[in-house]
């Protein structure tokens, strides 16, 4: 593997970027660091703008009380206003209009129709299979697909942005298996396993010998030599069959990927940074399973265990979190880690996508380089592992696509202040202010409390406020002008701007997944099995159940589409009434494929549905023509059969003139009665269904469809 030489830092002039090249003197930690530093400055508007997001969107701010009501805070001497206990409602407006959006989005992912087009001079009729596979490749292979999709959509749509990464992963997982000290000895045969066992004094050599060779720690290697001791077997970490397969992951931009700001394009910036936590033992597993520097895992353990990635040694880069509690017990046992992925170029000047794991906060030393792996990617398709989903395109800056609390907060704002007005009314209208002779004031108050008097009228309420009668109408009014302003109807709204708004940004968060989708398809195509057995739901072809790789470079592009009409079923129907009923009407020739439509018909409703019930057109007449032709076989036998539902009436008639043909059957038709009955009553059967189609066609357009009718199936 190459190294890092040098990394580029600062903004290019030129939108193309120079490629810095790469040599064998490793990478210098301190242009890294800088590097690093300078993106996540760089992205601090952002990321305070994503946390006033987020208290806007879950209603947080500071001196807020659990009962929703205003209270002075601890050690304070100024009382809240306009009074101690005076409303103070948390009202989630914006929340109710992300959730509505995450689930808009969520459902089109699951319900989208996923297509495979050939790139160049590729086999078009592999599209099929190609398509087929890449949806039991995301069902099936991805098990965490629908989790990361949700929590993508959350970012884009509270935060304005979000990233999906997409990685090839190699796992061997330890599993114990039970051995005994005649299988130790096989393993190790060049040593006396028993003698050692039983040799008090070699205890700390076995315990070497066991944690070298089966990667365990001290104590596990301590707890099997004293059950070898005992009974003579233990259970041992081993490795276990190795999993490979994709992965796909959700990003936010403001705690663990910072990409610099200056660009739109992800391929066109210098560097990516990625921040992790792991455990001291997950990065010791990576020691063994992904070649890190032992000694940097060390160090790191001991010197940055519980702390969060800092800037410098005064500013910390803290992850948004629900409390600040949370966030410390988070990261208490974690170490921070940051993948950096840079676009650069070797000493032949050939590019690529380089990966270096360091910490800011550890140079290198007489032990590391600084730095836990380097090298490049390896991943062919030569891209950023990252796709970028951004809600907004307001110009060609980054961070100018803003998430829904942005624009959301006024009008939140505004309908918390009409709330705690309508409370705060409702509660001085039940239990207004007292007036009392000044230093006189009142004992106990409250329901049935005894309050002496001299004068009667000595003591009396102040003037109930007169309540504003069109708070509540002014508080509907705000919230239905905000669910219009994102696309959802409203009664004063145009009915028929909504479902283009949607639309809009439902292909838009689609089109996105389709680019993640396309890298996963590269990843498998570069690692996965040359030939695997699969199976979809409702592909009854046992030629589509096989996938051969073939070629790593075949190129598709892959689309993702989904009606968000296709949930309103009056819409729908009206649609789908429309669309058959010109085909029926002006389909002359014969050229409309009434198998696709109806295809097209149950997908815009439910894919799962289709893919369930509908059978490739081929298959489908082939079925029928089995069906007719068994029934057909029990009334030759005496059993009295009539016609399936939904068998066409020409398919069948068709079927039952080629077996009137055949010799044995004349013969039969001829001599016996009963059969002639049987067969001459199906025939009618069909005839009188094709005859009510015909006549339901003439009763919807007025005229008979050309086209030939059912012939006589009597010899």
């Amino acid at each position: 593997m190459s190294s890092i030489d040098s990394i580029q830092t600062s903004v290019p002039n030129d939108p193309g970027l120079q490629l810095a090249p790469v040599g064998d003197a490793g990478p210098n930690f301190n242009l890294l660091k800088k590097a690093f530093e300078d993106c996540v400055r760089d992205n601090q508007p952002y990321i305070d703008q994503c946390r006033l997001n987020y208290q806007t969107r879950y209603a947080i701010w500071n001196g807020q009380s659990a009962d929703g009501k205003k209270h002075a805070r601890e050690g304070s001497k100024t009382s809240p206003t306009p009074w101690d206990g005076a409303s103070d409602l948390r009202v989630f407006l914006t929340d109710n209009i992300i959730n509505k959006k995450v689930a808009m989005q969520c459902m089109a992912f699951q319900r989208a129709n996923l297509s495979a087009v050939p790139v160049g001079t590729n086999d078009m009729a592999r599209s099929q299979l190609v398509t087929n596979f890449m949806r039991w490749l995301i069902q099936t292979q991805i098990p965490e697909v629908d989790r990361e999709v949700e929590i993508a959509s959350n970012y884009l749509n509270e935060k304005g942005l979000a990233v999906m990464g997409q990685f090839w992963e190699t796992r061997r997982e330890k599993v114990l298996v039970n051995v005994r000290i005649e299988d130790l000895q096989q393993q190790f045969p060049q040593i006396d396993i028993t003698a050692l066992i039983n040799d008090k004094g070699a205890e700390n050599d076995l315990k070497s010998i066991f944690e070298e060779q089966y990667g365990c720690s001290k104590g596990k290697a301590a707890s099997m030599l004293k059950e070898l001791r005992k009974s003579g077997e233990t259970s041992v970490p081993m490795d276990g069959p190795e999993r490979s397969y994709p992965v796909l992951r959700a990003f936010n931009l403001d705690e663990n990927l910072f990409i610099p700001s200056f660009s739109l394009d992800l391929e066109r910036v210098p560097g990516i940074y990625r921040v992790e936590y792991f455990t001291a033992e997950q990065l010791r597993q990576l020691v063994r399973d992904d070649n890190w520097d032992k000694a940097w895992v060390e160090k790191a353990i001991e010197t940055q265990r519980g702390r969060l990635i800092t800037i410098s040694p005064s500013e910390y880069l803290q992850p948004i979190s629900r409390s600040f509690v949370y966030t410390q017990q988070r990261f208490t046992d974690k170490i921070g880690v940051v993948f950096a992925y840079q676009r650069l170029s070797d000493e032949d000047g050939i590019p690529g996508i380089y990966c270096t794991v360091f910490h800011p906060m550890m140079p290198p030393d007489t032990n590391h380089e600084g730095y836990a792996k380097t090298g490049l990617l390896g991943y062919a398709h030569g891209e950023y592992p990252f796709v970028l989903y951004r809600r907004e395109y307001l110009s060609r800056k980054l961070h100018d696509s803003r998430g829904v609390p942005e624009p959301g907060k006024p009008w939140q704002d505004q309908i918390k202040a009409h709330k705690d007005s309508r409370i705060d009314a409702a509660s001085l209208g039940i239990l207004p202010p007292i007036c009392y002779p000044q230093g006189r004031p009142p004992g106990r108050w409250g329901p049935g409390a005894m309050i002496s008097e001299r004068r009667p009228n000595e003591y009396h309420y102040a003037d109930r406020p007169i309540p504003d009668m069109n708070t509540e109408n002014s508080e509907n009014l705000l919230e239905a002008s905000f669910k219009e302003y994102n696309g959802f109807a409203s009664k004063e709204g145009d009915p028929s701007i909504d479902p283009i708004y949607n639309q809009f940004e439902v292909n838009k968060f689609l089109t996105c997944l389709a680019k993640s989708f396309r890298q996963i398809w590269k990843l498998y195509k570069q690692y996965g099995q040359d030939q695997i057995v699969f199976r979809v739901m409702g592909v009854k072809d046992a030629d589509s159940m096989v996938f051969n790789k073939g070629d790593v470079n075949e190129e598709f592009d892959f689309y993702l589409s989904w009606d968000v009409q296709s949930t309103d079923f009056k819409r729908m129907s009206e649609k789908w009434t429309a669309i058959i009923q010109g085909a029926q009407s002006l389909d002359r020739d014969g050229v409309c494929d009434w198998a696709a439509l109806f295809q097209a018909f149950v997908s815009s409703i439910d894919p799962n549905i289709a893919e369930r019930i509908i059978r490739p057109a081929k298959a489908g007449q082939q079925q029928i023509v089995n069906d007719e032709q068994q029934d057909l076989a029990q009334i030759f036998a005496g059993i009295p059969k009539n016609i399936r539902i939904g068998t066409p009436p020409q398919i069948g008639l068709q079927v039952m003139q080629q077996y009137l043909q055949q010799p044995d059957v004349q013969q039969r038709y001829s001599q016996d009665n009963a059969f002639r009955e049987r067969i001459d009553a199906r025939a009618k059967q069909y005839q009188f269904q094709a005859q009510q189609q015909q006549n339901a066609q003439i009763g919807r357009l007025g005229a008979a469809m050309p086209g030939p009718m059912p012939a006589t199936t009597t010899p």
